[in-house]
């Protein structure tokens, strides 16, 4: 599939969920292709991850609501909210690390806060990612 395909299908019924969910929509600041395509190791029967980041909203941002992320397995697609995302990639979380590192051409979606977030990688990486890419990893390998 190339960057046409894919943005066409993100624009299909199929992920509308990106443009009408409470949580998602306008609040998307970041939205790229994870997996295979985001390490560039896709084939032409690949399927198509995609991943992002949601600013939480004022119910979030004042605790009387809670957002940590949004999954819809049947598209494959995980957007999380701000504040998780910044823990995990402080954790050098290999599925969110992948996020900021994605060619500019499978990014979707980037906002001002987006970009600083995928232009200050180096803030996230750390020593930590030796335990955490050596642990995902293990746990790949022996999942297959």
């Amino acid at each position: 599939m190339n960057i046409e395909n894919i943005k066409n299908k993100l624009e299909s019924k199929e992920y509308d969920f990106l443009r009408n969910n409470e949580h998602l929509g306008d609040r998307i600041i970041l939205l790229t292709t994870g997996g295979s395509y985001a390490y560039g190791t896709n084939i032409e029967t690949s399927d198509l991850d995609i991943r992002g980041i949601a600013i939480e909203g004022e119910k979030e941002v004042l605790g009387l609501s809670n957002f940590e992320q949004f999954e819809d397995v049947s598209t494959d697609t995980t957007i999380y909210g701000l504040k998780k995302v910044i823990g995990l990639l402080l954790n050098c979380n290999p599925n969110t690390v992948e996020m900021l590192g994605t060619k500019d051409e499978h990014v979707f979606i980037l906002s001002e806060e987006g970009r600083l977030i995928r232009e200050n990688i180096d803030l996230f990486l750390s020593k930590r990612a030796i335990h955490s890419f050596g642990g995902y990893a293990t746990a790949r390998a022996t999942c297959k």
